[in-house]
Formats: C-alpha cells, structure tokens, sequence
C-alpha cells in the first residue's frame, strides 16, 4: 500500500479534474495531467507562473482577488472563468475552488485550485432562466390586462355616472375617482418603463447624479427616521463598507423606498397579530473583497418559502386585490428594486423566516 503522501499525489495526478498547486506568491508548482489538457500547456511551460497569467485577460483580475482572499482569510473561494480548451473550437465555462494548503502547525504554504468544466450547468440555468422570464412576460401581461380593464372598467362607470346625475356634489366625487384612476394608469405606466430601462421615457435623466452607496444610505435614514420614529419603528444603522460603491442617488433612494414601504407593511401586518412584536428596521454595509454588500431587514411578518422566489416578480403581491389582499399594490416595488441593482452590475436575493422578518441582500460593485 502507497504511503499517504504518495497515495494522494498519485490520486491528484490521476484525477479526471485539472488540479493546480501553487506557493504562497502564486507560483505553479504542480500541474496535473488534466490541466495540461484543458490549458494546452505541459507542466514544465507553467512552473514557475502564476494562474492569472495563464487564463484569459479579462478574467485575470477576478481570478486574482479570488487568490489574494483565500490567502488572506484563509477561506475557500470560488469564481468561474471562460476558455477555450486544447483542440476545441468553442468556450467553455469552468468552475475554479480555491482553497489554501496548511501543515498540521498552521503553517500556510500555498494554494491549490480545483477546475470542473460547469459548460452543462450553465446551459440549463440558461434554459432556466429563458424558461422564468418567459413565464414573467406571461405575469406580465396578465398583471397589465387585470389591472388596467378593473381601472378602466371602474373608471367607465364613474364617468357615465356622472353624465347622468344632476347632483353636482356626486359629478364632482366621481370625476375626482376617475382621476385618481388615471393616477393609478400612470404609475404603472411609469413602473413598467422603469423595469424595461427605458429611462428617458420614466422621466429620469440619462446621466444619474451619482453619489457613494454609504452616502446614499445616510440620505435616505436621515429622511426617513423621523417618521418611522413617529410610526414606533426602530432605525438602526450598521454601516461598515469601507470602500467606494458608485449609485445614482435618485434611482437608488427610490429603490430603498420601497424596500422600505414592504418593511413597514409586514411589521404592520405581524404587528397586528403580535402587538408586542419588536418593530425594527437595520440597514446594515459591509466590504466583501471587490464588492459592497447592503443589508435591509425588517422584524417582520416574514415571507412564506414558496413565495421566496417570486417576489421580484412583475404584479407578484400578496397584498393586492387580485391576491385577496385589500390595497390596490399592484406588485412592482420589489421588480423596481431588481431592476435597479440589475442596471448596477449588482446582485440581489432574498432571505426570510415567517414570524420573524425578512433580509434582502444586495451586492454591488465597488469602484475604490
């Protein structure tokens, strides 16, 4: 029997994987077999070079952060890259795991990186992807022929009402709810052009008057605080973020707004059945290697699990009419907030226990 040592070197030459071992200055010092077949490049052409030297440029930056944390921190890290293999013709997406090499004292002595080729993996959470926003587009226009023929229906019958009526006190109410109604045309309207990123058309300026992610947040507390203190609600600010994450502070406090307003509405609603229940919003930054990662979180009535996926949705709402609620949400201030972070490079996802609150948690780039 191979004694350990020899056991899993020839257990990592073996493998069907590419494994990379590199010192601590990010040097190759093994090349497995499998590498040299996905690289092209034999063991004796890569000694000596660093990874990020040998994977395609614009991935280079990405794969070096990822190497600098794992030395760092001492953690696991992983990030995809695209290549074209030995003899291929066409990219393929590979998965990398970085994870550091350490004695039994402790001592740090390098890293090593396993690849997987994730091609098939991503063709299907591209399917799955064309396949959730074919279906958004259905909730879409389903949303838009609901809501508009309720308002438009509502809207025929105050006007034909106050056509009929001689009372001049009735004529006025109702023409003032046929103008709410084309209040509420409006902001959808407006809505859906802000989701399709057609700016111009929402009435907002093409170039944002950008301002830091932090700075943004502080505007956004400082305007809202008094009235959430007058609402028995509890702000509480945990800023960390150490670097710079540039966001137009219009776009962005819009977004925040509505973060907020779904706040409010389930402390409300846990509230309700809970009086005593804490009523509490923190708004938490921090740095996350080469990105900025915020926090808004409620104390909640929380999200069901089977609803977790489809609140950034188009007209996906619990609250509306059309979902047996009782207000007129039409389900668009959560697609707003996807579709700002999207705009941003960022990335956005939702986390929920019902009874307790919920956190949404965004990611965005950072500039400095």
């Amino acid at each position: 029997m191979f004694p350990a040592a020899d056991f899993f070197q020839h257990a990592v030459l073996g493998a069907g994987i590419p494994v990379v071992a590199m010192d601590v200055a990010g040097q190759v010092v093994s090349w497995n077999p499998a590498a040299v077949r996905m690289f092209g490049r034999s063991e004796a052409e890569v000694l000596g070079h660093t990874l990020d030297s040998l994977i395609p440029g614009d991935m280079r930056l990405t794969a070096s952060n990822a190497m600098q944390r794992t030395l760092q921190q001492r953690s696991v890290n992983v990030f995809e890259l695209m290549l074209v293999p030995q003899g291929g013709k066409h990219p393929i997406h590979v998965g990398v795991t970085l994870s550091c090499v350490i004695d039994a004292a402790g001592h740090l002595h390098g890293i090593i990186a396993w690849m997987r080729d994730i091609s098939n993996r991503k063709e299907l959470e591209d399917h799955l992807t064309r396949t959730r926003h074919m279906a958004s587009i259905g909730t879409l226009a389903a949303g838009v022929a609901h809501h508009f023929n309720n308002i438009a229906c509502g809207m025929g019958t105050m006007v034909e009402f106050a056509l009929a009526t001689e009372d001049t006190g009735a004529m006025i109410k109702a023409l003032r709810m046929s103008a709410e109604a084309c209040t509420r045309i409006s902001y959808i309207t407006q809505s859906l052009l802000a989701c399709s990123g057609d700016s111009g058309a929402a009435g907002e300026s093409c170039e944002p008057d950008l301002s830091d992610l932090t700075e943004a947040v502080l505007h956004f507390a400082d305007a809202v605080e008094p009235t959430l203190n007058q609402k028995g609600i509890e702000l509480e600010l945990d800023l960390q973020a150490r670097r710079i994450s540039a966001v137009p502070r219009v776009r962005f406090g819009q977004a925040l707004q509505h973060l907020l307003r779904n706040a409010e509405d389930a402390i409300a609603e846990r509230c309700a059945k809970t009086p005593d229940a804490m009523r509490k919003i923190t708004i938490r930054t921090q740095s996350q290697g080469d990105q900025i990662m915020i926090q808004f979180c409620d104390t909640g009535c929380g999200i069901e699990p089977e609803d977790l996926s489809q609140i950034f949705d188009p007209f996906f709402t619990r609250k509306g009419v059309l979902s047996g609620g009782n207000t007129n949400n039409p389900g668009l201030g959560l697609t707003l907030v996807h579709t700002v972070v999207m705009d941003l490079n960022g990335h956005i996802w939702a986390d929920s226990v019902v009874g307790q609150g919920t956190t949404i948690n965004i990611m965005m780039p950072v500039v400095v």
